[in-house]
């Protein structure tokens, strides 16, 4: 009897110890992930679909920052190497520290080459100019945006309109196609 009871209290003794390390394991995993969600993508297996709450992501390339994501949601696809943003907002870092945001209800980002585009109720913003459109894409390699619908633009005394718009953030020019009208209000300094 004495032997059973000893057995038994092993037994316990065993399962405590391991439901401790247990326990401190899963504290600490949870603590890696959360200081760094990242990782948390590396253990999902491949071929999964994935969807997030509350996304933010910055692009960086030679140690620059050239863009950074935000979403409300985000649902990504290995199979297709896309993820799909809901009220999507990216900001593109200029080259003289000025910034242009662009809003919109959908996105879609292109893993593999990190090509985004932008649809539903399109802004773009930038200090002194706003565009509206409904879809704007983003094509990484190229540092360039190309607005493929009508597009408006308006601010400092100007207000365009285009058939289309190609914007190259690099040399910060922009080249409007198709129909383009627009009015000019008077200034006292010059527009550019």
């Amino acid at each position: 009897m004495l032997f059973a009871k000893r057995t038994l209290i092993r037994i316990f003794m065993v399962g405590i110890v391991l439901m401790f390390g247990l326990l401190v394991t899963v504290f600490i995993k949870y603590r890696e992930f959360s200081d760094n969600p990242a990782k948390l993508v590396d253990v999902i297996p491949e071929g999964t679909d994935i969807a997030i709450g509350e996304i933010r992501h910055t692009s960086v390339k030679d140690g620059r920052k050239e863009w950074s994501l935000e979403a409300a949601s985000a649902n990504y696809s290995d199979d297709t190497q896309e993820a799909l943003f809901k009220d999507v907002q990216v900001v593109f870092f200029l080259e003289n520290n000025r910034e242009v945001m662009v809003k919109g209800r959908q996105g879609r980002l292109k893993t593999n080459t990190n090509d985004i585009t932008i649809s539903g109720d399109v802004t773009v913003e930038e200090a002194d100019y706003k565009l509206a459109a409904q879809e704007i894409r983003y094509d990484n390699g190229q540092r360039q945006i190309d607005i493929p619908v009508p597009v408006t633009i308006t601010g400092r005394g100007i207000e365009l309109h285009a058939d289309r718009m190609t914007v190259d953030l690099s040399s910060e020019t922009a080249l409007l196609e198709g129909a383009v009208n627009g009015v000019f209000r008077g200034y006292d300094t010059p527009l550019f």
